[in-house]
């Protein structure tokens, strides 16, 4: 099963436990069970072109690594997210660092303060980006990430969306999000700054 914390938090650690590859399709599966469930015909048909521009491509440049390269890039994932703590643990903007499926890897404190979801709630069950936002918002994020998703250029793309606390309480934010790649030029982890649009 794919551990939803970080594996452990020294890099020593995560290369003498790294030993499967991450599961990628169960994420995709989910993110389409969600559309069905959550949307319109109209926003899962977006959500649904959207992941057409760009799963096709993940998928055959996957078919072409060894088992050991999924492993790899599952190490690079955890030792990535390892350096983004750090950062973030500095910057005082509300971040979270999610896998290109959405799935939700680290929650810098300050988004905890603006979305009054805890970190715990985040990361002891698997949950994904889009589950923040409302629907509008999530659509508009897939259609953006596969867009910029093979791009050759590590560009920030800048958006807003609408957050979702715990009790649906609203929070409008500007938000940018950046694709970091793997040595296979695969988007490995993106990471999100959120900031508040104070009415």
């Amino acid at each position: 099963s794919n551990k939803r914390k970080l594996q452990s938090n020294t890099p020593e650690n995560v290369y003498a436990n790294t030993k499967q590859p991450f599961n990628y399709t169960d994420g995709f599966h989910y993110l389409l069970r969600y559309v069905r469930e959550r949307m319109d015909k109209d926003e899962m048909m977006r959500v649904c072109r959207a992941m057409a521009m760009f799963r096709p491509s993940f998928i055959a440049l996957i078919m072409n690594l060894t088992p050991e390269d999924l492993i790899f890039m599952e190490t690079c994932f955890q030792r990535t997210v390892l350096e983004f703590e750090k950062l973030i643990s500095f910057s005082g903007t509300p971040t979270v660092v999610w896998r290109r499926t959405g799935e939700i890897a680290l929650v810098g404190k300050e988004f905890s303060l603006l979305t009054q979801w805890s970190r715990d709630q985040l990361l002891n069950k698997r949950t994904f980006i889009y589950e923040l936002m409302d629907n509008q918002s999530a659509v508009e994020y897939w259609e953006k990430f596969s867009t910029h998703a093979f791009e050759n250029t590590e560009q920030t793309v800048m958006t807003t969306c609408i957050l979702l606390s715990p009790t649906n309480r609203v929070v409008p934010c500007t938000f940018c999000f950046t694709i970091k790649r793997d040595i296979f030029d695969i988007p490995l982890a993106i990471v999100g700054n959120f900031l508040p649009i104070l009415a």
